[in-house]
């Protein structure tokens, strides 16, 4: 229809495989008046012209749910609703490695779908054979078979939502272009959604979920929303029919590209080093093709021509050349805007194979219940860095590298060379003089751990050079690159014999000396205003309003009692007189908890603010059993120091009393917080004390250890928004009674059976545990562990992970035989509610 309504409940833009989801989920679920426009066709803009490909498994859980999602709507949901086929194929997939760590990275993106119930298969060469006759083994180490895979019919599968949408009141307008989003202003002077102009009218609502793809950025200009993505093409070809190949599966060759049978020929394509960038897609571009670059793509028809030797004498019977939008880190751009409420997005699913139909599933959930019902903060648009030097140079040099090394391995502790550089701390040169090997982390360079040669000397000429990627686009490819030599030695899945002592070296001296930690990329949020104290006591779950200059760790819950984060806060004298809120938070968290706080502002009409502050204040956290020697050592150098240069007002805090110290680690501490412009005169007065203590400098990789060992959190791993309290065993964090969000759903809660309960795992082996290991219990899977990492302490890896068995409880962990999937390999393991290095934390308070 061309009708235009006046007025709806919610306007998702752009008729692609997202839209149409969204949109059917909106109008199913309960969304109201549900509007989907599109500016030609519906699938006309990229959707059309996609490999049509479901994989059963992603490199994380939510993706990996998201696809499956989209398999139960095309394969049942939608037949039964419409009462014809939705375009669903079921082939099976073969992963095929031609190395053993080829091998094991597939068998670890794997695990997510074998945890949640998929067939996953890990064949010989032989073995492939029988599934494939066609293929040439003789390079191959093994595959990984999926059968749960298959194909779609793009028009079939996005007419189905429509036809299925439209049963549950869904209004499709197909030739309808948006012109731009009208926004207003609330008593804050925040943005929200007003309507939506088109060349038909104007329709008005307070929802609008982008979908537009590859022209999602138009939109969002109309509102200087800033969507972060780049348009890649992106090419395959269909061959004239080869005899044997159809009813076989689609083949994904690690490291070069994949194959998909389409009846009797083969559909192949592939991600290169040296893509073209597409800056300015015409908005007149429906239905739309590039001509084919055949030296660009020869690559692909050389690996094809070697994994399948019949395609070499056949010849070529179509080819598509489209755009396809790409991130910096992978994965898409979903969930509600930051700057303008009521305004969501919906695009930049990467190429990386059909998961439409759970991601408009998630985006529905979104807009009408304020949260997915899934944990989708890889996902969530609220985790891109800010403060970056050049925004527009990371997100093409980040991008760029992951549409080159899609499918490269990918080892846990690799770095990534693109995008780098862009945000430092004040103590970067220092850290570099220490033999800092540094990691992006929101993109902040922050110190892995610290590098020393032969003679135990810092090793400094680890410094990240300008992105050279990788010799495409003319670059000159870096002929000696000392950071990157140094990397290469961390890719692998065992352990890096190197950093793995290095590592313990530092955690060592945490747990038996002092070690000072550089914390300043933390996320440091403030609330002030006439209703701070109100906001506070709504957002945390202690009381925090009557105890001024104590951090007190705390959690921000949402309506249903998840876990939106867990961070440290205190009350202080705001600079301008009356209450000011200062909270600490987990440095990917800080738009996330920002745009939180502001949301529950809004919602109830209070009239206080919250202001991100990361840059202005360094934090350094000094922390070991020689903490309580060295305190007063370091107060007085510190008081000395600010007197000289009139720096006791830059202190927030000066130094934590005892009483009140923090700690990350699970050890005797304390944390300086200051002015960012004095950091580095305090750092070296600093360390000029822990030196004498023999001391040292550590890195983000030792306080991973340290706090997976001590048993702490990691958002948004252990905790997220889908985990409550109870089940992540921080209750004691929480106070009684409904005074703050969630509290209502949390006391409902307490008198409910668990469906799934924390427990730690430590492993009767000497492998590495990095998370996603499968949990088996009683030789049944219940879950899978969601951070891990090795505890020089305990020597031996520690996780924790979620069983997930009805009315579970502590009695039905501590009482299961458990092992742990791992790649493929079972290892025995042994459950405990708690750590079973520091069960109550008791050295964090026994003094020395």
């Amino acid at each position: 229809s061309n009708k235009l309504p006046t007025e709806a409940d919610v306007v998702v833009i752009g008729a692609g495989s997202v839209g149409c989801s969204t949109a059917y989920h909106l109008a199913k679920l309960g969304g109201g008046k549900v509007i989907l426009l599109e500016k030609s066709r519906i699938t006309s803009g990229t959707t059309w012209h996609t490999a049509g490909i479901l994989w059963s498994f992603r490199s994380t859980e939510s993706e990996t749910i998201m696809q499956l999602q989209t398999r139960e709507l095309i394969s049942k949901i939608l037949p039964e609703e419409t009462g014809e086929d939705a375009g669903w194929l079921s082939t099976g997939t073969l992963n095929t490695a031609k190395t053993k760590d080829q091998l094991k990275n597939f068998l670890k993106h794997a695990s997510f779908a074998s945890a949640l119930g998929v067939d996953i298969f890990e064949l010989m060469p032989n073995d492939i054979s029988k599934l494939h006759p066609l293929l040439n083994t003789k390079d191959l180490y093994g595959a990984v078979y999926s059968p749960q895979c298959g194909t779609i019919d793009p028009a079939t599968y996005c007419m189905s939502y429509v036809k299925a949408g439209a049963k549950y009141g869904l209004k499709t307008i197909e030739n309808c272009s948006v012109n731009k989003i009208n926004v207003e202003s609330d008593y804050l002077g925040l943005k929200r959604v007003a309507s939506v102009e088109t060349d038909l009218g104007t329709i008005k609502t307070s929802n609008i979920v982008n979908c537009a793809g590859a022209w999602a950025p138009y939109i969002g200009k109309t509102i200087n929303e800033y969507v972060p993505q780049l348009v890649f093409k992106h090419c395959y070809v269909v061959t004239e029919p080869i005899e044997g190949i159809l009813g076989t599966p689609i083949i994904k060759d690690h490291g070069t590209i994949y194959m998909k049978p389409q009846g009797n020929a083969i559909q192949f394509g592939g991600y290169e080093f040296n893509p073209i960038l597409e800056p300015n897609v015409s908005t007149n571009f429906a239905f739309g093709l590039y001509d084919m670059d055949w030296d660009l793509f020869s690559v692909h028809s050389e690996s094809a021509v070697n994994r399948i030797p019949a395609v070499e004498k056949t010849g070529i019977h179509s080819t598509v050349n489209g755009p396809e939008s790409f991130t910096a880190d992978g994965h898409p751009n979903m969930g509600e805007s930051p700057t303008t409420r009521g305004y969501f997005h919906g695009s930049a699913f990467n190429s990386g194979g059909i998961m439409g139909g759970g991601a408009g599933r998630q985006l529905a959930h979104w807009v009408i219940h304020g949260k997915p019902e899934i944990n989708l903060a890889n996902c969530d648009i609220r985790r891109y860095p800010t403060g970056l030097a050049n925004p527009n140079k990371w997100l093409s040099e980040k991008s760029h590298e992951k549409f080159a090394k899609r499918y490269s391995l990918h080892y846990p502790h690799d770095h990534g060379l693109g995008g780098r550089n862009q945000r430092k701390g004040r103590l970067f040169q220092e850290h570099s003089d220490a033999g800092a090997l540094f990691e992006s982390k929101f993109g902040f360079e922050r110190p892995a751990y610290f590098v020393k040669d032969e003679n135990g000397q810092p090793q400094k000429n680890l410094k990240v050079l300008e992105y050279d990627f990788y010799g495409a686009y003319d670059h000159k490819q870096h002929e000696t690159d000392h950071y990157c030599n140094e990397v290469e030695k961390d890719c692998t899945f065992e352990f890096a014999e190197k950093s793995h002592k290095l590592v313990g070296d530092e955690c060592r001296t945490c747990r038996n000396s002092v070690a000072v930690f550089d914390s300043s990329y933390m996320g440091k949020l403030y609330i002030s205003g006439k209703d701070a104290d109100e906001t506070v006591t709504k957002l945390l779950t202690r009381d925090i309003t009557n105890t001024e200059n104590q951090f007190v760790y705390s959690l921000m819950l949402n309506k249903d009692a998840g876990i939106e984060c867990d961070v440290v806060a205190t009350k202080m004298n705001g600079k301008s007189g009356g209450n000011e809120y200062y909270i600490t938070v987990p440095t990917a968290a800080a738009q996330h908890c920002r745009f939180h706080i502001q949301k529950l502002i809004q919602d109830h009409t209070l009239h206080s603010s919250v202001q991100d502050r990361t840059e202005e204040t360094s934090i350094l956290s000094v922390q070991g059993p020689k903490s309580c020697q060295i305190y007063f050592r370091v107060l007085y150098v510190l008081y000395k120091l600010s007197a000289s240069l009139s720096l006791l007002d830059c202190f927030i805090f000066h130094l934590y009393p005892f009483p009140n110290r923090l700690s990350f680690v699970g050890e005797l501490g304390f944390e300086i917080h200051c002015s960012s412009d004095h950091v580095n005169k305090i750092y070296a007065a600093v360390m000029e004390v822990v030196n004498r203590h023999n001391g040292c400098m550590a890195g983000s990789r030792a306080m991973a250890s340290l706090s997976t060992e001590a048993g702490f959190h990691h958002w948004p791993t252990s905790i997220n928004s889908n985990d409550n309290p109870i089940e992540a065993r921080l209750l004691k964090s929480c106070s009684p009674g409904t005074t703050y969000l969630g509290g209502e759903a949390l006391e409902k809660l307490r008198s409910t059976p668990n469906q799934k309960l924390l427990a730690c795992f430590t492993i009767d082996s000497k492998v590495p545990m990095t998370g996603s290991e499968i949990i088996w219990r009683n030789n049944k899977k219940v879950g899978f562990l969601c951070n891990a990492d090795y505890s020089y302490s305990l020597e031996t890896s520690i996780g924790y992970g979620y069983v997930k068995i009805p009315s579970v409880t502590d009695n039905t962990i501590t009482s299961g035989d458990y092992e742990m999937e791992r790649m493929g390999e079972k290892y025995p393991a042994k459950a405990t509610i708690a750590t079973p290095y520091l069960p109550q934390l008791t050295k964090m308070f026994a003094m020395t």
